[in-house]
């Protein structure tokens, strides 16, 4: 997120270290194969990274810059559950209890206000809004917001939008609108620390303008469903404290959500109900894009079949799908619903400037990204 000087002189000095490295490896017998792979073994153009920072083309929505804060958003704490209860414990004393929206430390918020002070938040709060709901690092929307003439899928107007990001993490919204503030953002764009379905509920009922886009992007997915079962079978039949060392021992996560239907999942059918009723009201689209196959089906279908939404065909859809995770194999071998069909767009239907880090390292990895869109 460094702009002006400062960066084009930290870019200088990462290519001469970049070079140095090159000249140091290359000069070793048998290094040059292991100097060019990085540590997920994908294939690293230093080349290319080292004429992005000497030409100053190279930033926050560059390749290795998104793998770099994809790789570091892994590592953290997701679950819904987890940052509910460190934000009521921090903000316990103002806000009795509920989360409180974050704005810009300049301007804080009124706790005792449970609106959302959107003349606050934007210079013209009449613009069309694009909600990005589990915004993350918020990467995705400072693309989007910082894009000028750019083309996508979805015909929206961007440069013509404002942007509102929400997250429970308190850590990537301070990130965040760190960086939205560095780039002069925070007239269209601003991050709230907030639950997804608080959200969407206060936009509904208090935003003055419509509402053109909402996205569920790479939501936290629960734990493989046949997965879920056989840990409550374990659970039954032992301690807590027994069950959770035999997940590790199984080689499950037991930091995701239990299952689709855990309250630990952000995308509940009742969160897809608020966006839709907040989408018909000015014919607004919702946006999912999950790299897990069986997450990206049942959003598709709760979104479909229970809540009412009609998914766009694509002409550039998706007619066969290889099982590249180990993940997608179980889904395959169960008879799992596979994301094939004209429903599922087989390119990005955001700009480029608007990739999250989720779908940059996919696409390194040469891993399926699911997409689909819908209008309410």
């Amino acid at each position: 997120g460094i702009v002006g000087d400062s960066s084009n002189r930290l870019y200088s000095v990462a290519a001469d270290c970049l070079e140095a490295k090159m000249r140091s490896t290359l000069s070793q017998d048998d290094t040059e194969d292991k100097s060019n792979t990085n540590e997920d073994g994908a294939s690293i153009d230093y080349g290319s990274v080292i004429q992005s920072l000497r030409d100053s083309s190279f930033g926050l929505h560059s390749d290795r810059s998104l793998l770099g804060l994809w790789r570091f958003s892994t590592r953290q704490r997701k679950q819904r559950a987890f940052f509910q209860n460190a934000a009521r414990h921090f903000d316990g004393a103002f806000s009795q209890g509920s989360a409180t929206p974050t704005y810009s430390q300049s301007t804080p918020p009124d706790p005792k206000s449970d609106a959302y002070d959107w003349s606050a938040l934007f210079k013209d709060p009449s613009r069309p809004l694009v909600v990005d709901v589990g915004c993350g690092m918020g990467v995705s929307l400072l693309g989007l917001a910082g894009s000028k003439n750019c083309e996508s899928e979805i015909q929206i107007d961007w440069e013509e939008c404002n942007f509102i990001g929400v997250d429970l993490s308190r850590l990537a919204i301070r990130y965040a609108q760190g960086v939205c503030e560095r780039w002069t953002l925070g007239g269209r764009l601003n991050f709230i620390l907030d639950s997804a379905e608080d959200c969407i509920e206060r936009i509904s009922e208090t935003y003055p303008g419509n509402v053109a886009l909402a996205m569920l992007q790479f939501p936290t997915p629960y734990r493989f469903q046949n997965v879920a079962k056989e840990e409550e079978a374990i659970a039954s039949s032992a301690n807590s404290e027994d069950s959770q060392a035999s997940v590790a021992e199984r080689g499950f996560n037991s930091q995701l959500p239990d299952g689709a239907a855990s309250n630990d999942f952000m995308v509940t059918e009742k969160l897809l109900f608020q966006i839709r009723e907040l989408l018909s009201k000015s014919n607004g689209q919702l946006l999912i894009q999950s790299n897990c196959e069986d997450v990206a089906v049942h959003m598709k279908n709760i979104g479909m079949n229970a809540v009412g939404f009609h998914p766009f065909n694509f002409s550039d859809h998706v007619t066969c799908l290889d099982a590249v995770t180990q993940r997608s194999q179980k889904w395959v071998s169960i008879g799992g619903e596979r994301a094939i069909g004209t429903c599922w767009s087989s390119k990005p239907l955001l700009p480029a400037g608007g990739r999250t880090e989720t779908e940059v390292a996919c696409m390194l990895d040469c891993k399926p990204v699911h997409r689909c869109l819908f209008s309410a």
